[in-house]
């Protein structure tokens, strides 16, 4: 599924920074000094139709999480602050909204075990503690730690590599035809490799990719027991068994 220079041409560019005001919540803005401080990722968010900027890899790779999850409508980084003390505040890591319409607050939890608060760095212990911060708030966290994120790092990979095919995807004008007569093979083989859907469909290859990503972000196919830069995949339809 590595990307060929068709699959990376016309490059995927929401509008830049822009945010759904009808959504309960906005990223808060990185200040200069947290830009320098830690690590920054940015990139383009096909889920949200917006600029996506996380810090540190666990964030990157929670975001990456969200956004290849097909039960999600959308995902907002840094929604919110709660008050853990009179003098500390900490920011809530990601708040989603399912297409169901439940919506749930998650905080990132480093292996470290601190977070970053407005009066420095904040060693977290005591779920309870946080618990009753955000009760007071009249939240409920969910927790992701690091070492889940640790232990699903090939999934990250495979997220991370995807996004660029989804890009293309979303800028690919025969993406409707490809995409049905994709769904018209598997109909009749449930798993195929891609290397089978290339050969049958004509069109290149890199368009083929592209497609083929993006109806994994929506949530119609998966990558069966695929690992970030093999040459070959295998796919098939999200119901099969």
């Amino acid at each position: 599924m590595t990307a060929g220079t068709a699959a990376t041409r016309d490059v995927y560019e929401p509008k830049a920074h822009v945010t759904n005001h009808a959504l309960p919540h906005e990223p808060r803005k990185l200040t200069r000094s947290e830009r320098n401080r830690r690590e920054t990722f940015v990139f383009p968010s096909p889920r949200n139709a917006r600029v996506v900027t996380v810090t540190d890899f666990l964030h990157l790779a929670i975001a990456l999480q969200f956004e290849f999850d097909p039960a999600l409508q959308c995902y907002v980084e840094r929604p919110r602050r709660i008050a853990l003390s009179p003098r500390q505040d900490i920011d809530i890591s990601f708040w989603t909204r399912s297409k169901q319409g439940e919506e749930r607050y998650y905080l990132a939890i480093p292996a470290s075990g601190t977070i970053g608060s407005t009066s420095g760095t904040v060693s977290i212990r005591d779920r309870e503690a946080l618990d009753a911060a955000a009760d007071r708030h009249g939240l409920q966290l969910a927790y992701i730690t690091e070492r889940e994120q640790v232990s699903s790092i090939g999934d990250c990979a495979v997220r991370f590599e995807l996004l660029h095919h989804v890009w293309a995807y979303k800028r690919l004008v025969s993406r409707t035809i490809i995409r049905s007569q994709i769904m018209a093979l598997l109909a009749n083989c449930p798993r195929l490799t891609l290397s089978t859907l290339i050969h049958h469909l004509d069109f290149d290859a890199d368009s083929v990719r592209a497609v083929v990503a993006g109806m994994v972000h929506e949530g119609d196919l998966r990558l069966v027991d695929y690992v970030a830069g093999s040459a070959q995949a295998t796919v098939e339809m999200c119901h099969a068994h």
